[in-house]
């Protein structure tokens, strides 16, 4: 299944690397799936199955993260998407709501490690194409 988000973001970016703009998409939640050329970052911000588990169990909230990294490698978000099911309305909700806490949800620790890259890449410009986001806008700024 491909994601309207993923093309539209990756044909963006795409258009811009081609014209000599210095662009790094950066996947959130499972990487990138699109039908053409995928020019994002091999790294997955925000893993799908960390905010999942920060969002459900606390202790999520505070593991090392050398453990996340493990848990946003790429090929595993991506046969662990293929595999599932369809989420529940209820924990979709859930997940929604606590996205939109921002930086005092309990998604904080995916945040600074957004900032610790953004600090070292020094962008521009920072464009956050899914309203999901929005609570983390303010520290990113």
């Amino acid at each position: 299944m491909y994601c309207g988000s993923c093309i539209h973001d990756n044909t963006l970016a795409r258009a811009l690397i081609r014209k000599g703009v210095d662009v790094a998409l950066l996947p959130t939640y499972t990487p990138i799936r699109t039908d053409e050329e995928d020019v994002s970052e091999d790294r997955v911000f925000f893993g799908g199955i960390n905010v999942y588990l920060q969002n459900k169990a606390s202790l999520f909230r505070h593991t090392p993260w050398a453990l996340d990294r493990l848990l946003d490698r790429p090929g595993l978000l991506n046969s662990l998407s293929r595999l599932s099911g369809s989420t529940s309305a209820e924990d979709l909700g859930s997940l929604t709501v606590s996205m939109l806490e921002g930086a005092t949800g309990p998604h904080a620790k995916e945040l600074e490690k957004l900032l610790v890259w953004l600090r070292d890449f020094k962008p521009d410009i920072v464009q956050l194409t899914n309203s999901m986001f929005v609570g983390f806008a303010g520290p990113i700024r």
